[in-house]
């Protein structure tokens, strides 16, 4: 059974389950951009990683800035077909300094915005037969318990509300990319943590471990 087999079984698994609610970070799954779009009053910075061109010389695959259509910093990554990639965000608070590691590849850049408040982990597929999944979050030593995943032509956005970011923090996890047929290119399989401002607290607390139904 691969990764994203195991994800779908422990999904219907976990919606049996009833576990203890987190007493801070709250979790929810958000249907569509446009929602997203009406919940952030700013968005401060975004981490992505996109299938791109497979590592070639057209175009990035990992960026950090504060606009992915025309970000501060971005590399080259060949992402691999059904593998698990780690990466790890972080931001330092005193200085502003904002380091995107994916595998190997090291991005940093310096934001002039502070007073963060939520976090958005977005995933889009959106050729036949391709899908990609953000799992094994981690933030500040908080294990998430839920994760982003988009299928075919689907889209996925777990907000996470709660923490204290505007203090720094450390958000980890697990990014898999998975094809059939020929790899798709550009955005069309990509993920992007936005990072910014709400004036509003999700209305919904997911429950601590479990792998809710998701949106397509």
């Amino acid at each position: 059974m691969n990764r994203l087999s195991m994800f779908a079984a422990a999904a219907a698994l976990a919606s049996a389950l009833s576990v203890t609610p987190a007493a801070a970070l709250v979790v929810q799954h958000i249907a569509t951009d446009a929602e997203l779009l009406a919940l952030l009053s700013d968005e401060l910075f975004v981490a992505e990683g996109r299938i791109g061109d497979g590592a070639g010389a057209a175009t990035f695959e990992i960026d950090l800035g504060g606009d992915t259509g025309a970000p501060a910093t971005s590399a080259q990554y060949a992402w691999p077909n059904g593998g698990a990639v780690n990466w790890t965000l972080h931001y330092n608070n005193v200085t502003n300094l904002i380091t995107f590691t994916v595998d190997t590849v090291v991005l940093q850049w310096t934001t002039p915005l502070s007073g963060f408040t939520d976090l958005f982990v977005r995933t889009r597929a959106v050729n036949a037969d391709t899908e990609i999944l953000v799992d094994d979050l981690v933030l500040d030593a908080e294990n998430i318990g839920d994760a982003s995943h988009a299928v075919a032509d689907g889209l996925d956005i777990l907000w996470i509300a709660g923490g204290a970011l505007a203090d720094g923090f450390t958000l980890t996890g697990t990014t898999t990319m998975s094809w059939g047929g020929a790899m798709p290119t550009q955005s069309r399989l990509a993920f992007q943590i936005k990072v910014g401002v709400t004036n509003t607290v999700p209305t919904e607390q997911s429950t601590w471990g479990k792998v809710k139904a998701l949106y397509r």
